[in-house]
């Protein structure tokens, strides 16, 4: 199949679903206004009808409703789709309106018609002595539709057709340059390095010609272009070396010179078993087996001895050196890459996963701690300060009238039980809310901004929830209370703010994301040292620890947002 023929095949193919785009647009606004049409003809007649039945009612000199009814219909005629049917009481047919002679001689297709023709419209009436039925007709309507569309698809034929000749014709006239390009990369494949192509009044045919002229020189300078893969050879700052099959070197490259110490001179000749520290001498003998069977070594991290002893994280990648002429491999081609900057980060990236994990082990541990003691304070202490309150009571009641002295005392040890127990509460809820463990995150939070708001009047707190936060575990629900408290408490001390939103949902895929938002002073995020700021690093740390994503966004005077993404 040629080039012309596809292309002109695509057009085609192009042409064929605009005319069905366009076709299915017409019928369907056919359709529309034929189910219109007839909607309006229906209510119309059937709204003039109605009125002379009432008018025969209220007049009943003009005779029997169904008789005057005959005489109107008689003399309105056909009503344009409508049928109207007038019955008397033994449902003999009175009247029929006559049938449309609107365009008889258009016979429109039967597919058209069931695609245009709306649902049939039933109304009947009944009479006292006989009844009155009204159904629609669109048979004109499509009729004189089918004209308009017949004569649209004629011209939309006529014009597809002549576009297909015209485009099959420009086709081949644009595509003529191909046959010289052809010719000329036959005479090229028989070893004409010396053709080149014309001037062509295309710029895409011109801009291949140049390409083809510019690949033919440079097949001419391949000689050049080997030595060049030499000097890249050299230039290159991977260490590159070559050895036969006894393990002999018989290239290296200046960069191998560099990572190694040894120089040409000193290595050329000599058994690559040298570069191998001890333990690994049988690393050499398998990638020789490896590269004797034609299969590649792709970056094999091991390590290799420098000249000076040191012992350097190398990955190394070789391919087998085939004899062209004799089909054999005669040795290997071996790169090294030093990977010890890598292996550094892989060490680190190690050493804060393992600190990451210690981290959320005493956080655990912290939170544990934190429930057993709230739990003893409330359970040991709050007896004690509830019996010193009730026998301070007790002795008072008894003291009242008698001896005011030691009334006022037992008053005032209740009073101080009392205020020793709003302070063990306020301790308590610090320590772990129990609305936490009790009611879920939302009420806990809730709770926490209804102390908050109490103890600072002067600033607007906008608490929103949204999705399902009812069974998001305890480990996730205690680390977003705390950053929620970390977070608000950062900003009711530091960023003078006078409204707090804070906002917690959780989306369709599966994510928990928290924003605290204060209209406070801000500050310059990226010059605060973390490593005295223990607040923003706890927090990073909890989501970090949840494999969750810790952002914050601030500038001064442009207040803090703090936003975390946490997988449940």
């Amino acid at each position: 199949m040629s080039l012309r023929f596809r292309l002109n095949l695509m057009i085609t193919l192009l042409l064929l679903v605009f005319l069905a785009s366009m076709g299915f647009v017409i019928l369907k606004e056919t359709r529309t206004s034929i189910k219109e049409g007839v909607e309006a003809a229906m209510r119309v007649t059937t709204q003039l009808l109605e009125t002379v039945i009432i008018s025969s009612y209220r007049n009943p000199e003009l005779g029997l409703t169904h008789e005057v009814l005959r005489d109107f219909l008689q003399s309105l005629g056909h009503v344009r789709s409508v049928d109207i049917a007038l019955y008397d009481g033994a449902r003999r047919l009175i009247y029929a309106s006559p049938k449309s002679t609107f365009r008889l001689d258009v016979d429109p297709p039967e597919w058209f018609v069931h695609m245009v023709a709306p649902e049939p419209e039933v109304a009947v009436r009944r009479l006292r002595y006989g009844y009155l039925e009204i159904v629609s007709n669109p048979g004109g309507a499509i009729r004189e539709a089918w004209s308009g569309v017949r004569d649209l698809l004629l011209l939309s034929s006529f014009f597809f057709v002549a576009l297909n000749l015209l485009v099959y014709w420009a086709l081949g006239r644009a595509l003529r340059p191909l046959r010289h390009i052809l010719q000329a990369i036959n005479r090229m494949e028989q070893g004409d390095l010396a053709v080149r192509l014309p001037t062509f009044s295309l710029p895409e045919f011109n801009h291949i010609g140049q390409n083809f002229n510019r690949m033919a020189a440079s097949l001419e300078a391949s000689t050049e272009e080997n030595r060049r893969l030499a000097q890249v050879v050299r230039q290159t700052g991977d260490a590159i070396m070559i050895h036969d099959m006894d393990g002999r070197i018989s290239l290296w490259n200046p960069a191998a010179e560099r990572l190694f110490g040894y120089s040409s001179g000193e290595i050329l000749g000599q058994s690559a078993a040298r570069l191998i520290p001890p333990g690994r001498e049988g690393e050499l003998d398998q990638n020789l087996a490896t590269i004797a069977k034609r299969q590649r070594v792709d970056n094999y991290d091991t390590q290799r001895l420098t000249k000076d002893g040191r012992l350097l994280d190398v990955s190394l990648s070789a391919a087998p050196l085939v004899d062209l002429a004799h089909d054999t491999v005669v040795g290997e081609i071996c790169s090294i890459r030093d990977i010890t900057e890598r292996k550094r980060a892989e060490e680190s990236e190690r050493q804060l996963k393992e600190s990451r994990q210690l981290t959320q082990l005493i956080q655990r541990h912290v939170e544990e701690e934190r429930r057993s003691l709230a739990r003893e304070l409330h359970d040991e202490l709050g007896q004690y300060v509830t019996a010193i309150k009730t026998f301070a009571v007790v002795i008072g009641n008894k003291a009242s009238g008698k001896m005011p002295e030691i009334e006022a005392a037992a008053q005032t040890i209740a009073a101080a039980a009392n205020h020793i127990y709003d302070g063990m509460h306020n301790i308590i809820r610090q320590l772990r809310p129990g609305v936490l463990d009790n009611l879920g995150l939302a009420e806990a939070l809730r709770d926490v901004v209804s102390g908050w708001q109490e103890q600072h009047p002067e600033v607007e707190f906008d608490l929103r929830f949204s999705g399902a936060l009812d069974d998001l575990g305890e480990a996730l629900n205690i680390s977003l209370y705390r950053i929620v408290q970390e977070a608000v408490t950062n900003a009711l001390r530091h960023a003078q703010a006078a409204h707090i939103v804070i906002t917690l949902e959780r989306n369709e895929a599966g994510m928990v994301c928290l924003t605290v938002k204060d209209d406070g002073v801000g500050m310059n995020y990226c010059e605060i040292d973390q490593t005295r700021h223990f607040g923003l690093l706890g927090m990073r740390e909890r989501v970090q620890a949840l494999r969750g994503r810790f952002v914050v966004e601030s500038a001064p005077g442009e207040g803090v947002c703090i936003r975390v993404e946490v997988p449940v």
